[in-house]
């Protein structure tokens, strides 16, 4: 059994994890952490084997993934890291995973980095994980499997990454309500991962508190929630032109 857990503000991580452990070909346990109030399992047999996964944010993992990610304590069984960016770059993420994978006490037999689109501009890597990525999926999987069936563990010092870890300072920019369109369901408030929006009045954001996840937005009824404004106008262009060329998984796994 592969118990996976995994953060996915806009579920293109978990669309990344559910098709990894499809292709292995070994059943599995699905543990969503995006939500503050999720009931995690973290009942682990020995002999099973964990997976833990991320959206990357400026080359990191976020802290409230990495902070729930520690909940979850191993006794040596067989770990899978996975890191999901928006083909900007992965920085420093995947080795991330890494290190808190063995620090709570799992064996790490592959880690690998995948590319979705992008959630603040969603024209670049638009519409991935796509067919070449899916193919892609497909062989990491399968030396996945082998790497477990010949029970290996892998030398985290392959893993691209540095440490200390580059510092992570946010992102400037934070999603918007469309007063008009919003239907004060109260869905973006019980979904933010952070708490960041007002509970009794759902047009505030706190921005101190708000990690620019996009899940407000993906979990929106109305479509009343978007990133705008003169200072986001002019950050989009900028940003396509830079990182609109097209990146490719890559993986580290035991030999």
């Amino acid at each position: 059994m592969i118990h996976a857990y995994y953060f996915s503000a806009t579920n293109t991580t978990e669309t990344i994890v559910k098709s990894v452990i499809k292709n292995i070909g070994i059943a599995g346990l699905y543990n969503n952490i995006t939500s503050a109030t999720a009931d995690v399992n973290t009942d682990i047999p020995q002999g099973d084997i964990v997976l833990l996964a991320s959206p990357v944010y400026g080359g990191r993992i976020p802290d409230i993934a990495a902070e729930r990610f520690k909940r979850i304590k191993g006794n040596g069984q067989k770990c899978i890291v996975l890191a999901v960016y928006g083909n900007r770059d992965y920085d420093d993420a995947l080795l991330e995973l890494c290190d808190l994978a063995t620090e709570n006490g799992f064996a790490v037999v592959a880690a690998g980095v995948f590319v979705a689109q992008h959630c603040i501009f969603p024209t670049v890597a638009k519409s991935r994980p796509d067919s070449s990525d899916l193919e892609k999926i497909a062989d990491f999987a399968s030396k996945v499997h082998t790497a477990i069936e010949n029970d290996a563990k892998l030398d985290i010092s392959t893993v691209k990454g540095n440490r200390p870890y580059k510092a992570y300072n946010g992102v400037p920019l934070h999603p918007e309500v469309n007063k008009k369109k919003c239907g004060s369901c109260g869905r973006c408030i019980r979904e933010c991962p952070v708490g960041a929006i007002n509970p009794v009045n759902p047009y505030k954001t706190d921005t101190d508190k708000c990690i620019s996840c996009c899940r407000c937005i993906d979990v929106c009824p109305d479509k009343a929630r978007n990133f705008s404004g003169l200072k986001y106008k002019a950050l989009a262009p900028i940003f396509r032109a830079k990182f609109s060329k097209r990146k490719e998984p890559e993986w580290f796994i035991a030999q």
